[in-house]
């Protein structure tokens, strides 16, 4: 091979190395531990989030997610967060996407932002709670610290700066997650 196409190839994979390990590093996860032991591995199904559930005994669920039309189809989650597991039975997480982008560059970088409550009754697992945290495509915005799970009470408090409900005015929540699963 002559020497300039060597040099070129050289010069091509050596450009390109910290750009693909900047993507590598940048690859959403598609699997999160549970405090249990067990995991969540997550994928995109369409205009839906498919979780699969797997239960420190072995025991494995699966369930499809609503998302609104602020996330893009196909689109997988960036990140999911576990706040609590209770007792096995319940499941508090939080999925984030990214926004579908406006004209003129709004919401370019945004994040669409979903609290769940997952339930397992017997070989079923189901959606109980399905809440917008944050969204650049709908103006909310969670304050800081926005959630906090109290595991004592089995209490989610919910603070935004601007709720999904009055827009553009501050909102707070207080979710009591009954031993069945159900938020009340």
């Amino acid at each position: 091979m002559p020497y300039w196409a060597s040099a070129w190839a050289f010069a091509a994979v050596f450009t390109a190395a910290p750009a693909l390990a900047a993507l590598l590093a940048a690859a959403p996860q598609d699997k999160v531990a549970l405090p249990s032991g067990g995991s969540v591995s997550y994928s995109s199904a369409g205009s839906q989030t498919r979780l699969e559930i797997g239960a420190k005994g072995g025991r494995k669920y699966e369930v499809r997610v609503e998302r609104d039309a602020t996330v893009a189809p196909d689109t997988s989650p960036d990140e999911i967060q576990v706040v609590a597991e209770i007792a096995g039975k319940t499941l508090i997480l939080t999925d984030s996407y990214p926004s579908i982008p406006l004209g003129m560059q709004y919401c370019q970088a945004g994040e669409e932002r979903f609290l769940r409550v997952i339930t397992f009754a017997g070989a079923r697992a189901s959606e109980t709670l399905h809440l917008k945290l944050a969204s650049c495509r709908d103006d909310v915005e969670l304050a800081d610290p926005g959630f906090e799970w109290d595991r004592e009470a089995d209490t989610l408090r919910i603070h935004w700066l601007a709720g999904p409900e009055k827009k553009g005015a501050s909102e707070e929540r207080t979710i009591h997650i009954e031993s069945s699963g159900k938020p009340d």
